[in-house]
């Protein structure tokens, strides 16, 4: 079984659990239009982007009135914070087909599949 890729990250006094699920995704393609136009933006840029869609998704999921903009949050975190999150990584991550391995940052191995 592939799980879905999770991180913690707190911000501003609130836990959150970072996720690339299918609603970061079509929240990425909202903006940017498709993935390819993604792959173009500086690092920091589509990290931004991704970082604020994964915590609107979960404080949405939470019942939280929250919700964050790219421009809010490099106020609020550092460049190395963000390159430290792989946000990038996990969009990729979450993009490939994968059998029989386990999600970085899971608490569980992934079935063999025997």
């Amino acid at each position: 079984m592939i799980r879905l890729e999770e991180k913690p990250f707190e911000l501003e006094g609130k836990r959150y659990i970072l996720r690339c699920n299918m609603a970061v995704l079509e929240a990425i393609e909202e903006k940017h239009g498709d993935f390819e136009a993604v792959t173009q933006l500086p690092v920091r840029t589509a990290s931004l982007d991704l970082l604020a869609a994964m915590l609107d998704d979960y404080a949405e999921e939470q019942g939280w009135d929250e919700r964050w903009t790219s421009a809010q949050l490099k106020r609020r975190i550092s460049y190395a914070m963000l390159m430290e999150l792989d946000l990038v990584g996990m969009l990729f991550r979450s993009l490939s087909p994968t059998r029989n391995r386990e999600a970085p940052g899971s608490a569980e191995p992934a079935d063999s599949g025997n």
